[in-house]
């Protein structure tokens, strides 16, 4: 009985044993188990405190804290970040050590910034077309590609006036920016403005500078643009020609002055300059006086210069000597106002009141003679004919009015020998048969033509 008593206590503490190892080992497990679990969460939180994927600036310096929001002690930088160019869009793979393991984050260098620019300054017409919005900007600056445009979508201006225009950068990231550009715009009607322009009286083959005293102003445009027309002008030849000033201003506004250019002979004594201004002035003055008492308004041309040789044949008493020579304009003024001239002084009071009615005419000359005589030529009728109120021996109120050469020649009293190279081509139609100067005469079937046409 006690033996087996003694085998049955035996047998109990080995399994009192065999439990307390087996719960031992068990809680090992469990402790180990306990730890390992430990350690792959905090490892876990470790790789996963770091960022798999940045966005850089363009420009800004990288570090390690770039990529925790905490740096861990032990996080290192596998890779050599300083090769990276920050100043270059892209994106770069770079490897992190963590607890031990390595981890793989992308830094994308990216634009964050809006571009900028710099605003030229406009001037512009109404009428122009607005520039591209491109073209009024300088010094762009971004780093990716940048569409330029005004901010409105498009431009366009009803008036004048100064005006700030927002033009709009886009770079392709998105970011936008303006630029405000300053734009005059000039509305511009008025011609430009040209001073100095006077008739002219030049010698028979002598230069002559036609800008001279010219000057040319306009509301806008600091440099219009003058052309002169001289191409009717015949230098070699006596008459009078037309010159014409035309300026434009660079928004197409026109305007024009016609002077006359007075080409006479040598012997005319018929040069002015600035110093007979005056002179002129009053020279006209007493033709216009004149001329308003002795010509109806409705009168041809013919009449009108029919009336004035005759008030100058009729009105002025001849004298040798007592012209002033100085110049037309002289010897028209002592004539006017004493009533007595030699030819010259008859001639200039002619020239006076043909220029006050707008009739053309040209001194004429005597040649090959000791003795200088004056007459004109006068543009009637679609011709030049001669005119001469101061005929030599004057018979019955005779005086030369529209002579042809031939007429002149064998009908005129006095030498009228001329040079006819120095003239423009004379009519050869006679009308004598029309006109009488002895009384002031004019038919009613004078063979006007149109010279309208």
């Amino acid at each position: 009985m006690v033996r087996k008593t003694g085998q049955k206590q035996n047998k109990q503490g080995r399994i009192k044993i065999a439990g307390i190892l087996i719960s031992a080992v068990f809680g090992l497990f469990v402790g180990f188990m306990a730890a390992f679990m430990l350690y792959l969460n905090v490892v876990s939180k470790l790789e996963g405190s770091v960022y798999r994927e940045i966005y850089v600036e363009y420009g800004h310096p990288i570090s390690l804290q770039d990529f925790f929001d905490n740096v861990p002690e032990d996080a290192t930088l596998l890779s050599d970040i300083s090769a990276i160019d920050t100043g270059k869009l892209g994106s770069y793979r770079v490897a992190i050590e963590v607890a031990g393991r390595k981890v793989y984050s992308i830094i994308n260098i990216i634009d964050k910034t809006a571009p900028v620019a710099k605003a030229i300054p406009q001037e512009m017409y109404l009428k122009d077309a607005v520039p591209e919005a491109s073209s009024i900007i300088k010094d762009l600056f971004d780093l990716s590609d940048v569409t330029v445009e005004y901010a409105s979508g498009g431009l366009s201006f009803a008036q004048g006036g100064y005006f700030d225009i927002p033009v709009k950068l886009t770079d392709r990231y998105g970011n936008c920016s303006q630029v405000l550009v300053p734009f005059t715009v000039k509305d511009d009607h008025e011609a430009p403005v040209i001073e100095g322009a006077h008739d002219l009286t030049v010698l028979i083959g002598d230069t002559i500078s036609y800008r001279d005293g010219i000057t040319v102003k306009d509301n806008y445009d600091p440099n219009p643009q003058l052309t002169i027309d001289k191409s009717q002008i015949d230098i070699k030849h006596a008459g009078v020609y037309p010159l014409t000033f035309t300026a434009v201003d660079e928004c197409g506004n026109e305007s024009s002055v016609t002077v006359n250019v007075d080409v006479v002979t040598r012997r005319t004594a018929g040069i002015t300059d600035e110093d007979d201004e005056e002179t002129v002035k009053k020279a006209y003055a007493l033709a216009e006086e004149v001329l308003k008492s002795i010509v109806k308004e409705d009168a041809t041309d013919v009449e009108k210069a029919m009336a004035i040789f005759y008030w100058s044949y009729h009105r002025l008493g001849f004298a040798r000597g007592t012209s002033d020579y100085r110049s037309w304009a002289h010897a028209a003024v002592k004539a006017f106002t004493r009533r007595v001239a030699s030819c010259y002084g008859h001639w200039a009071v002619c020239k006076a009141m043909l220029d006050v009615a707008g009739i053309k005419n040209i001194c004429v000359t005597r040649s090959n003679s000791s003795q200088v005589h004056y007459w004109a030529l006068v543009y009637l009728n679609g011709g030049w004919y001669h005119c001469d109120s101061q005929a030599w021996a004057p018979i019955d109120g005779f005086f030369v009015f529209m002579m042809t050469d031939d007429e002149l020649r064998t009908r005129a009293r006095g030498n009228h020998d001329f040079d006819k190279s120095l003239y423009p081509d004379r009519a050869t139609k006679s009308v004598q048969q029309y006109v009488s100067s002895s009384r002031k005469w004019i038919s009613p079937n004078f063979p006007y033509i149109d010279e309208t046409n």
